[in-house]
């Protein structure tokens, strides 16, 4: 496969401290106890990675996060880079910078790590498509928000992810990628009915460990 098939992926992930936090305080107790809320938000990311870096396309995987649970992470695979920690923008955008460093004259996607149900499959189909658009994106389930943005260039990659952020970001040029609505990488857990819908498509195995499933 030629290098524009071949990507590198971005992902960034909170530490355990303050993840998830709309989730995770929307969850009831009989559901998860709070002890363990932030152990699920990793077991989430922990999850996404994995499917991620299976899928046939991806050569590598770049996690931004803290280093309270790098190591984690470093075991399924994935380079790791450290959050700088003034937010979501700035924590892809160091990604971006490493994939640049790293794998040059590669293609780089920046995605969510909080896609609960993804298979590697999924993956694989996003970024086949993706290889057809100079900038393309995935907007969430309720096509406000986006959950993946892709650039064959990857200095033409600059995140705008925040509320509102579909509109941004084809104001910017990235063309929307024609996945159904209700597709496993448009699925990002924000609340306890996000929830709800990832456990019926079904919760990758640490996530589903820590709900004791």
């Amino acid at each position: 496969m030629s290098a524009a098939g071949d990507w590198v992926v971005v992902m960034p992930v909170k530490g355990t401290s303050g993840s998830k936090s709309r989730l995770l305080g929307g969850l009831a107790e009989s559901e998860i106890p709070e002890a363990l809320r932030a152990e699920f938000a990793v077991a989430l990311a922990l999850d996404a990675v994995d499917a991620v870096r299976t899928a046939l396309p991806v050569i590598r995987v770049i996690v931004v996060t803290s280093a309270e649970v790098s190591e984690r992470f470093e075991s399924l695979g994935a380079l790791v880079r450290r959050d700088p920690g003034t937010g979501l923008n700035a924590a892809f955008t160091r990604g971006v910078r490493a994939a640049m460093e790293l794998n040059p004259g590669h293609p780089v996607a920046a995605l969510m790590s909080d896609l609960a149900a993804i298979r590697p499959r999924d993956v694989t189909a996003a970024l086949e498509l993706a290889n057809a658009h100079p900038l393309g994106m995935l907007t969430d389930k309720d096509g406000t928000g986006t959950t993946m943005l892709s650039a064959l260039s990857p200095r033409d990659l600059v995140p705008r992810f925040g509320l509102g952020s579909a509109r941004r970001h084809r104001e910017a040029g990235h063309v929307e990628l024609e996945l159904a609505r209700g597709d496993r990488m448009r699925l990002d857990i924000d609340t306890a009915d996000d929830l709800a819908t990832a456990r019926s498509l079904g919760l990758g195995p640490r996530a589903r460990a820590v709900l004791g499933q």
